[in-house]
C-alpha cells in the first residue's frame, strides 16, 4: 500500500480506511461496517459501494469544515446517500424532513427508526419491537443514545436480511451483550466506580453527564473533565456539572488541549469557580491523584475528550483496550498506581 499512499498523498484517515479494507478482504469478511471519519459527502468512506447507509444523530462538531449549523452538517452527512441503497435514519425530529427530502432526491428507500420501531426499557434490559419481530432482553445501556444506535443497527440488519443481502442474525441480544464498546460510558473500575466516556461535543457531553446523574450512586458523584481547545462543550455541560459533588478539570498532554488557564476560564463562563470541590489540576495524573481518595460508594466520570479518556486509562494502569473488557477492583488498581506498578 505504501506506493499508492505516497502517489495519492493519502491522508491518515484515507490510509487507515484502505488498510482496514485490505485486512477485511484478506480475512474473508462478508459484511464490512465502515464509519465515516468526517461528515460524509467528501469522506474517504464515500468511495465504497454500500449495501446500506445508516445515519444516527447530528450535532455541532467540526464546524470549521462541515458548517456552523446542524442543518449544514446534516447535508454533508446526507452526501453518503446513493441511488437505490436503503437509508436507515434516527436523526432528531427537526432534521427528519431534510433527511427525507435528501432520500427522495437521491432515489433511495428511507427507513426512520422512530416511525418503524418501539422500545420498552426495564431496569436491567430493554425490548425492541419492529414491524417484523420483537427483540427481547437486549442488554442495558446507560446512555439512551446507545440504545438508539443499537436499535437502528437491528432495524437495518433485519431489513437487509429480509431482502436477502445478509443472513438473519441468530442471536441479536447475545451479540449486543458481547459487543465491546471501549470508552462509551464504560465502567473500568468498581468500588468506587470509574466510568469513562469519549463524549467530546456539546450534545454528547450533555448526554453523558445526564446519564451519570441518572445512574444509581450511594455516595458522591465526581467528574474529571477536560477537552480540546477547538471543541466547545456548550453551556448545558456547565449546568449539569454544577449538580456534581466534585469537579476536577485537567489539561490533556497534547498541544490542542485546553491548558489550566483556559480551563479556569471555562469554569468562570459556567459560573462554577465557587462551586464546592471544583478545582483545576495541572495534569491528568494530578487529577487522578485527587480523585483516588473517592470513597467506595462514590462514582467517578471521566469525559470531555477521547484523548482525556486514553490518558486516564493509562494513569489507571491499563496498557491496552483489551484489558478494559472487565472492570477491575478500584482499590487494587489505585494501590498499584501509587506503588508505581501497572
Amino acid at each position: 500500500m505504501r506506493p499508492a499512499v505516497a502517489r495519492h498523498e493519502a491522508s491518515w484517515f484515507e490510509t487507515l480506511t484502505a488498510a482496514s479494507l485490505a485486512a477485511a478482504r484478506d480475512r474473508g469478511v462478508e459484511v464490512f461496517c465502515c464509519e465515516a471519519g468526517l461528515g460524509g459527502r467528501l469522506d474517504a468512506s464515500n468511495a465504497l459501494p454500500a449495501a446500506a447507509v445508516l445515519l444516527t444523530g447530528v450535532s455541532l462538531d467540526h464546524q470549521a469544515i462541515l458548517g456552523e449549523t446542524v442543518e449544514a452538517i446534516a447535508a454533508e452527512k446526507l452526501g453518503l446517500l446513493k441511488p437505490g441503497v436503503p437509508f436507515f435514519c434516527s436523526v432528531a425530529e427537526e432534521l427528519k424532513a431534510q433527511a427525507f427530502a435528501a432520500a427522495v432526491a437521491t432515489g433511495c428507500p428511507a427507513h426512520f427508526l422512530d416511525e418503524l420501531t418501539r422500545s420498552e426499557v426495564a431496569a436491567d434490559s430493554w425490548d425492541l419491537t419492529t414491524r417484523r419481530t420483537v427483540y427481547r432482553g437486549l442488554p442495558p445501556y446507560a446512555a439512551p443514545a446507545m440504545r438508539r444506535n443499537a436499535a437502528l443497527a437491528l432495524l437495518a440488519l433485519e431489513e437487509l436480511a429480509a431482502a436477502g443481502v445478509v443472513r438473519p442474525a441468530p442471536d441479536p441480544a447475545g451479540a449486543l451483550s458481547r459487543a465491546f464498546l471501549p470508552g462509551r460510558f464504560q465502567l473500568v473500575l468498581r468500588g468506587p466506580d470509574w466510568i469513562l466516556d469519549t463524549a467530546h461535543n456539546a450534545e454528547a457531553i450533555a448526554v453523558s453527564l445526564g446519564a451519570f446523574l441518572e445512574r444509581p450512586c450511594a455516595g458522591r458523584r465526581l467528574v474529571l473533565f477536560g477537552g480540546m481547545l477547538d471543541k466547545d462543550p456548550g453551556d448545558e455541560a456547565g449546568r449539569l456539572l454544577g449538580r456534581m459533588d466534585r469537579l476536577v478539570l485537567a489539561p490533556v498532554s497534547l498541544p490542542r488541549s485546553r491548558n489550566p488557564e483556559q480551563l479556569k476560564s471555562l469554569m468562570d463562563r459556567w459560573g462554577l469557580s465557587a462551586h464546592h470541590g471544583a478545582v483545576v489540576a495541572g495534569s491528568v495524573a494530578a487529577a487522578v491523584d485527587l480523585l483516588a481518595t473517592a470513597a467506595r460508594e462514590d462514582s467517578v466520570l471521566v469525559c470531555g475528550s477521547c484523548f482525556l479518556v486514553a490518558e486516564a486509562l493509562h494513569e489507571l494502569g491499563f496498557r491496552s483496550l483489551g484489558e478494559t473488557r472487565s472492570p477491575r477492583d478500584a482499590a487494587a488498581a489505585l494501590a498499584a498506581r501509587k506503588e508505581g506498578r501497572p
